[in-house]
């Protein structure tokens, strides 16, 4: 058995994922030929059969299938890498601050905030999805995550910057669209908008002792699906309230639920992470939050500032 080479394996997940050598050397912009050595090179190399040449394209033998699972880490884990070392060899090493679409005005005002202080190591943004800020914390990607998340003791350091009364996301035309304020009765027998997979942070069971508001509505997977079922009336959904001054997304009308539980906002960052800059931001934007009280950051929306300490 010979050494794999972490080219061979991105060919590989090529061809395993295309089903077939001609449109993964497509996707790979390499000749076909080329491709076929290099996955001959990696069967050799691994002492197994991963693929079968059929007239119609390629499938996964059980070994395929196991090469392509510990292919996939090892391609994260090579990206991992090569992030940490490329953001340690950045003399002025900026801090990166990541959090969710939903929260980009919020998150563009914080690193503003903080890098008109003229800090030695200023900050930027990278936005992601609700499901994937931890994970890029730990990858090396970002060094501060935004999160609404309960956060474990896992290697993470928290501060809760305040805390959040859930808001009723309602399509334009909804029978609710122009109350001021709702109430957890007020959503009986309204369709409660589901979600599959991770995310769903609001509609987490443990914020609701009595139940959640509503009935069971339709089940989305992402964002988009979400701002359609509900622009349709076709559920309600639970969301943050609008966060650094802006309105609720277009055809859509956000309500404060005065009765619903307050969610905490908190930064989030790896305790061994090096990155010069990173407790210098979460001071900063401590501070800046304490120092607006009810509205955080300029613009913001709170319900009650917290006193949480940073560490």
């Amino acid at each position: 058995m010979g050494d794999v080479e972490i080219r061979q394996v991105h060919y590989f997940i090529a061809v395993a994922e295309e089903g077939n050598f001609t449109r993964a050397a497509q996707r790979l912009s390499m000749t076909q030929p080329a491709l076929s050595r290099a996955i001959l090179a990696l069967e050799k190399a691994v002492g197994a059969t991963l693929l079968l040449r059929t007239p119609k394209g390629a499938t996964l033998t059980a070994a395929g299938h196991a090469m392509l699972e510990e292919g996939r880490s090892l391609l994260a884990q090579a990206g991992n890498v090569t992030s940490r070392v490329r953001r340690a060899a950045e003399r002025n090493a900026s801090v990166t601050l990541t959090g969710p679409g939903c929260d980009a005005v919020l998150l563009d005002r914080m690193v503003r905030s903080y890098n008109e202080a003229d800090p030695a190591h200023p900050a930027r943004t990278a936005v992601g999805t609700i499901d994937d800020q931890l994970g890029r914390l730990r990858s090396g990607q970002a060094d501060i995550a935004l999160v609404r998340a309960p956060v474990g003791g896992n290697g993470l350091s928290s501060v809760v910057l305040r805390r959040e009364r859930i808001s009723v996301l309602v399509g334009a035309r909804h029978r609710l669209a122009g109350a001021k304020t709702l109430r957890v009765a007020d959503l009986a027998g309204e369709p409660l908008l589901g979600w599959q997979g991770p995310g769903a942070q609001l509609n987490d069971p443990n914020l609701w002792p009595d139940g959640l508001p509503g009935t069971p509505g339709p089940q989305v997977s992402d964002g988009l699906q979400m701002l359609a079922v509900v622009r349709l009336g076709q559920a309600v959904a639970l969301a943050a309230p609008p966060s650094g001054g802006g309105g609720a997304p277009e055809g859509t009308v956000s309500i404060r639920l005065a009765d619903g539980p307050a969610v905490p906002l908190r930064l989030v960052w790896p305790k061994e992470r090096t990155t010069p800059g990173i407790r210098s931001f979460v001071r900063h934007t401590v501070t800046a939050f304490r120092r607006q009280g009810r509205t955080g950051v300029p613009g913001g929306t709170a319900e009650t500032p917290s006193a949480a300490r940073a560490g």
